[in-house]
């Protein structure tokens, strides 16, 4: 069958439209892939730096626990070292209130020795040579017949004498009361040793926990400075991003547009397609109803489907 010429001229029009819209296809898919490389590339890459900044992020967390712990621990050595101190200044006051009462003990006890010292040196002789003379007279007395006038000279010399001998009773009675003073002085002096003892060893128990802390401090800044140089890796990683993520979006905001530029040449195609097969069918119906329509001038027979045609046409 021949194809009338209009029809294969508006077939051939339509053909090359179709093979241009084709071609247009192709670029839009070309570039929408290339977008798409784009765009996988540029998630790949925002993917490695997330990646990269959580472990930045895990490390830096890590070494701020760590931190945290020891800092926990250092507060803990510095409370331990405070009760300590306490401790020390407890032990100082009651190590110094011993020493003041042992030194006003020992001032009164030589105060004592002082007043014993005077009343012996105003007797000025032994306490051994009064005794030896009180009995000596006391023997004179007994032994010997006296006259009045020597009896009241003994008399009255055992009166001095028995004086004397109270001053050195009096005297050793200070000495007595001093030695006492002094023994307690000493005692005193020896708890107060004992308590400074107790300063010394507490004191160097806190310095030890002092030093405890001083040391855990230290590294805990030392983890600090690192877990901030982890952090700033982090920061800088997440910098990154963004740009990146700027960039993905207007990839993908281009993608939607060209997505749906090729949906719409698609649907171009297709009614191309549909109008370019309507020509070639109603160029084949119209050779076809010409020939029923010979045909049935000449008074021969047609079959039902071609009796179909010619109504659908109105050619009946």
């Amino acid at each position: 069958m021949m194809l009338s010429e209009d029809k294969l001229q508006k077939i051939k029009e339509l053909e090359n439209q179709l093979v241009k819209t084709r071609e247009e296809l192709d670029d839009l898919e070309e570039k929408r892939q290339e977008i798409q490389r784009k765009i996988d590339q540029l998630r790949s890459q925002i993917h490695e730096i997330r990646e990269r900044a959580e472990k930045y992020r895990a490390k830096r967390d890590e070494l701020n626990e760590r931190v945290r712990e020891l800092r926990e621990r250092a507060d803990e050595h510095r409370r331990r070292r405070d009760e300590l101190n306490e401790e020390v200044q407890q032990y100082k006051a009651k190590r110094d209130e011993l020493n003041e009462r042992a030194r006003e003990l020992a001032q009164k006890a030589r105060e004592h020795v002082e007043t014993a010292k005077k009343l012996r040196s105003k007797v000025g002789r032994p306490i051994r040579e009064i005794r030896a003379e009180i009995r000596r007279l006391e023997r004179e007395i007994e032994t010997n017949p006296l006259s009045p006038r020597r009896e009241e000279q003994i008399a009255q010399r055992l009166e001095e004498l028995r004086e004397q001998l109270r001053a050195w009773e009096k005297a050793n009675e200070h000495s007595k009361k001093a030695d006492e003073l002094f023994s307690q002085a000493d005692e005193l002096r020896e708890k107060a040793s004992e308590y400074h003892e107790k300063v010394v060893k507490t004191a160097e128990e806190a310095d030890k926990y002092h030093q405890k802390m001083i040391e855990c401090y230290e590294r805990a800044d030392k983890l600090r400075e690192k877990a901030d140089g982890y952090h700033r890796k982090y920061v800088e990683e997440l910098a990154k991003v963004k740009p990146l993520e700027d960039e993905l979006r207007e990839l993908q905001s281009e993608l939607r547009d060209l997505e749906q530029k090729i949906m719409e040449k698609r649907a171009e195609e297709r009614a191309l397609e549909v109008r370019i097969k309507d020509l070639e069918k109603q160029a084949v119906d119209e050779e076809r109803l010409k020939e029923i329509k010979e045909r049935l001038e000449r008074g021969e027979k047609v079959s039902w489907e071609e009796l179909q045609l010619l109504q659908e046409y109105g050619e009946m």
